[in-house]
């Protein structure tokens, strides 16, 4: 699991080193909640924490002693290094940030052009591969005296800079008078600096990221003497009218005067042992997963029922719908645990997501970023209207370990009864619980649906020779599911059910894979726990086709629904007159993406139209009139288009 690698902090007063090896403490500094390497070495850090209102209980904070902590708007991470300067001590100290770590493997890897080595999240294998953990970081340590970022040469960058001093001017936020300001107080407080100050401006190769680690006696040094420079920039500049991140100019400044202390340094001491080590970018560092270790089997009196959801960011409005139709519905006396497996959803989305749960008090609603679970995997689907999410079922026995049963739902639904009463069910040895698909038996029997859409050799053949099923007729609809996880984990591990993933081309994804591995072990639902809307007359055209008995239950859960299941692909916030819509809407109502979802359907709606007009000219090439009009009205004239839009107005539908 990921969420193992949160660092179990050392003491921050106590030097981390093995048995005879110098102590070694790397800061990582963070403004925002990160995933990170479980380390004794690497020591996160937030800095600024004064300046929010969450202050993050599992860090060192760069408030603490004597600090610098409220500059941090100017200074940026170089109030971590002042705060470990004056009160941490180690014979190594170094400084990297949440999301840029440097890489302590020997392999060398590809780097973009701005010399970064980019990779996608942190990761146990990532961990591995970067050599951050402690051994690997002790050895690589240990026989310098100052290691650095690679020194980058920026001619090669895609902007070709020629010097330095170029790449600062070309930087949108940043003035070239602080520049020369800084260049006057380096001559004027350390003359001897001077060269170095003008060969590195004039030069193209640099060091980035205000990465580093060094000596303590090298590191102290140091602070001596860039902290005083900063100051006497910082009396002296007139920022009164700075942007945000022109006010950020001192933090930049500092990352050119490492550059210039280094270059100095090693003029003077050629003795001093060196490295580069290459700069790992972590694109996605948000710790959205879910925290081990806290199962909620009880919260308070109430018994917890743990619900899982699949989305993506566009899909934010349909979960919200599903969770408050849930909640509106459930039993009072139960806690609903609800997480949504996603790996894209916006901080505003996941914000306004809470927000649609705040009044009520028996839900925790949780997020959890699988992208480290399905990296690598191909999540393409072979209907338009099912989305790779769909496959994240998979993943929930792995991340809910301690929970033995959960309740699965699309997000394509709304909940009408008390899920309670559907999770409470007795699955015995069943690996799940769900209700026949009426729309895959009605194509059993020979709906005309399933001739003109599927393959050739039919609908039974395909349940029979491509799914296997002893009995096409047990086969259930995947939408809501209750799900016995103990039984899923010991049938397959989650590697065995992405593997049955590739190597499958069903007509229904996941939902065949889940039909064809748990044939005989389903526990059937009543009917009206999975009601699907009459999309595209589906109940005429398909449903009616279904054997007897279960054509009838479905019209009578019809007329008192537990869920409604908007399946196929028309949704009720792209067609607002689908059958059952008025239900989904009365919900989306109620949630704080209701203007949002407006929005999409009317745009669905001007799309439509637009497709319609396109479809339908105004006068078809084949007309007759067309020799008429076109030599007095000619193609694209200004008197054309009126005529135009003259014969639309009079073809439109009157209100």
């Amino acid at each position: 699991m990921l969420e193992s690698q949160v660092a179990s902090m050392a003491s921050p007063d106590t030097p981390v080193s093995g048995a005879g090896e110098p102590s070694i403490k790397i800061f990582v500094t963070g403004h925002k909640r990160a995933v990170r390497p479980k380390s004794k070495i690497l020591l996160p850090v937030q800095v600024g924490p004064g300046l929010k209102d969450d202050r993050f209980a599992d860090t060192l904070h760069d408030d603490e002693g004597e600090n610098v902590s409220e500059l941090n708007p100017y200074l940026c991470e170089l109030t971590t290094q002042y705060w470990a300067w004056k009160n941490q001590h180690a014979d190594y100290v170094g400084f990297c940030h949440y999301r840029r770590y440097f890489s302590f493997a020997v392999q060398r890897f590809d780097e973009n052009p701005y010399g970064e080595v980019m990779e996608p999240r942190i990761s146990v294998a990532a961990c591995e591969r970067y050599g951050l953990y402690d051994e690997a970081i002790r050895q690589r340590v240990k026989d310098f005296d100052v290691l650095t970022t690679t020194n980058t040469d920026i001619s090669q960058f895609p902007e070709e800079f020629a010097t330095l001093r170029e790449h600062w001017h070309a930087a949108p936020y940043l003035q070239d008078k602080d520049l020369e300001l800084i260049v006057r107080i380096v001559e004027r407080l350390h003359p001897d600096y001077t060269s170095d100050t003008e060969a590195f401006l004039e030069g193209h190769h640099a060091r980035f990221c205000n990465m580093f680690i060094m000596r303590w006696d090298i590191f102290e040094e140091y602070c001596a003497w860039l902290f005083p420079l900063l100051k006497e920039f910082m009396d002296e500049a007139d920022m009164a009218h700075y942007s945000v991140e022109a006010l950020r100019t001192p933090g930049h400044l500092g990352e050119r005067l490492l550059n210039i202390y280094l270059l100095h340094q090693q003029r003077l001491h050629p003795e001093w042992r060196f490295a580069e080590l290459q700069c790992v970018h972590f694109v996605h560092t948000d710790p959205r997963m879910r925290p081990t270790g806290v199962p909620l089997k009880l919260r308070g009196e109430k018994q917890v029922i743990p619900v899982a959801l699949a989305a993506d960011d566009g899909y934010c409005a349909q979960v919200a719908t599903v969770v408050r139709s849930i909640l509106d519905n459930g039993s009072h006396d139960r806690f609903f645990d609800i997480l949504v497996l996603e790996r894209d959803i916006s901080a505003a989305h996941i914000s306004l997501l809470q927000e649609t749960v705040q009044q009520f008090d028996n839900v925790r609603l949780c997020f959890c970023d699988v992208a480290p679970y399905v990296a690598g995997e191909d999540l393409s689907t072979n209907n338009e209207h099912i989305s790779a999410e769909t496959f994240y079922r998979f993943l929930i026995p792995e991340l809910l370990p301690f929970y033995d049963k959960v309740l699965y739902l699309d997000s394509d639904i709304v909940v009408l009864g008390d899920v309670a009463e559907l999770f409470d069910v007795d699955l015995k040895d069943n690996i799940l619980a769900a209700t026949r698909d009426i729309d895959f038996l009605g194509n059993l029997n020979g709906s005309p649906v399933s001739k003109s859409e599927f393959d050739k050799q039919g609908r039974m053949a395909y349940a029979k020779n491509v799914l296997q099923l002893k009995d096409p007729y047990s086969y259930f609809q995947a939408g809501v599911l209750v799900l016995n996880t103990e039984a899923m984990r010991r049938l397959h591990s989650t590697a065995e059910w992405f593997s049955i993933v590739r190597s499958s081309n069903f007509i229904y994804d996941d939902q065949d894979i889940l039909n064809r591995e748990c044939e005989g072990r389903v526990l059937f639902l009543d009917l009206a726990w999975d009601v699907t809307h009459d999309n595209s007359n589906r109940i005429q055209e398909v449903y009616s086709f279904a054997p007897a008995e279960l054509y009838h239950t479905y019209l009578a859960a019809r007329e008192h629904p537990q869920i409604i299941h908007y399946a196929g692909f028309q949704k009720p916030w792209l067609y607002a007159t689908v059958d059952l819509a008025p239900v989904w809407w009365s919900y989306a109502r109620k949630t704080p993406f209701y203007e949002q979802a407006l929005a999409v359907l009317c745009d669905a709606r001007r799309l439509k139209f637009v497709e319609i007009r396109k479809k339908n000219p105004v006068m078809g090439k084949k007309n007759p009139l067309r020799h008429v009009i076109d030599p007095l009205l000619p193609v694209g004239s200004p008197a054309r288009e009126k005529l135009k839009e003259s014969i639309r107005k009079l073809k439109s539908p009157q209100k």
